[in-house]
């Protein structure tokens, strides 16, 4: 009789202990729990995808978890020293440009090139996206979201002038004037690494493909077509068309201070939030139109990509989870939270958000290029903000043949 009780004993408790095991899994992607884990720099996001993580679990049969690291460095560091182990992690948010480009030299990076084909195309991420994550002709990244770069203005001060968004450039030359000749400063110059700004914007209006020569290494920044850029930009500045530099633009534009910012909609929480700006009636954006009435206009945009990492263990529940991700319901869901989304296919609630992103993929009208911070190496990005700085404190011709000289040193010594 106690022997019996022994092994019913036995039994329990090693059911019991099989049962711990079975739920207390702890590692990325454990297959008991069935969760994936993403690691980002972005606390935000885990708040943003609040009402998609329900239906991404629903079609995946995973629950994705948000494990953020908002401190740069300590994040940077922890990724990579992870990539090349087993602990790599399956998902992980990054950069484009060289900081994605050193992963890929290294063999950590997941080639998404097939998934791109049967997956985010189908479900409607734009093509012309996956141009800023290829590399040597392979797609290593998915978007996160991705916001788009445009002028916003006050409608309140453009109305009190009888201004209306500008067609041309040189409607929106006419607008400057006329706010600067009734003492409204016409554009909030910005901040710390905003100085390229402007510059890329005005590029894009002049020669979207000389953008294109510029950021590929084709066109030297001493290109005397870049240059014309600059002196336009110049020009611009000495005319008294932008605030004082390095001011708080968000700030000025919020106060009336500025009348026209150009930035991105990752903004319009904020303004919302911070200000009570309604979108669409207190404020409104339009896109740079091109110098060239022959030309399209160009719509700059920032792509904050997910990456999967080769080594993790957990890689193909990643894949997995990524393809649910661009399921229309769950963007949609991400949109109603954030504002943002990853395809085209989703209904936008905010009418500057709906109306950009619909720009940005009408791509008989519109050029859509990765904007500036993005294209170049580290080095040159930091040496021209400082730059372009100096030229935004001297707009004279002078100073901008010296800055741009400069900064192609550089680039000369980098690239040999």
């Amino acid at each position: 009789m106690k022997f019996k009780k022994l092994i019913v004993l036995l039994a329990v408790s090693m059911i019991a202990i099989l049962g711990l095991a079975a739920c207390g899994g702890t590692g990325t992607g454990s297959k008991a729990q069935n969760v994936v884990e993403i690691q980002t720099d972005k606390s935000g996001e885990s708040n943003n995808a609040k009402e998609a993580l329900p239906i991404m679990k629903k079609k995946s049969g995973l629950d994705l978890k948000y494990v953020p690291t908002p401190d740069y460095s300590a994040y940077q560091t922890s990724i990579q020293q992870s990539l090349s182990t087993k602990k790599a992690p399956a998902l992980f948010t990054w950069w484009t440009g060289s900081q994605m480009d050193n992963l890929v030299e290294n063999d950590l990076l997941e080639d998404l090139t097939e998934e791109w084909e049967n997956y985010y195309i189908k479900n409607g991420v734009n093509e012309e996206i996956a141009k800023s994550l290829t590399i040597d002709g392979k797609i290593y990244g998915a978007p996160l979201n991705i916001i788009y770069n445009g002028v916003f203005y006050n409608k309140e001060i453009f109305a009190k002038y009888n201004l209306e968004e500008p067609d041309t450039f040189d409607d929106f030359i006419k607008i400057c004037d006329t706010l600067l000749d009734n003492g409204v400063t016409p554009i909030g110059i910005g901040n710390t690494w905003q100085s390229f700004v402007w510059p890329m914007a005005l590029m894009g209006s002049m020669d979207a493909d000389l953008y294109d020569e510029w950021t590929e290494g084709k066109a030297k920044f001493t290109d005397e077509r870049v240059k014309a850029v600059f002196y336009k930009w110049s020009d611009m500045l000495a005319k008294g068309y932008f605030s004082e530099q390095q001011q708080d633009q968000v700030k000025d534009f919020a106060t009336g201070e500025v009348a026209m910012i150009y930035n991105a909609t990752n903004l319009l929480s904020g303004f919302a939030e911070d200000y009570g700006f309604i979108s669409g009636e207190d404020i409104d954006m339009f896109t740079l139109p091109s110098m060239d009435d022959g030309n399209k206009p160009t719509v700059f945009y920032e792509v904050a990509p997910i990456l999967v990492g080769k080594n993790s263990k957990d890689k193909e529940q990643g894949i997995k989870i990524l393809r649910s991700y661009y399921d229309q319901d769950v963007q949609q869901a991400y949109a109603d939270v954030s504002g943002m989304a990853s395809v085209s296919s989703v209904n936008l609630k905010d009418p500057i958000s709906k109306q950009i992103t619909e720009e940005a993929n009408d791509t008989e009208n519109f050029n859509l290029k990765l904007r500036y911070y993005e294209q170049f190496l580290p080095e040159i990005i930091n040496l021209s903000i400082d730059e372009y700085w100096k030229i935004a404190a001297d707009p004279s011709e002078k100073q901008v043949d010296s800055s741009l000289e400069a900064i192609q040193a550089e680039q000369d010594k980098l690239n040999p």
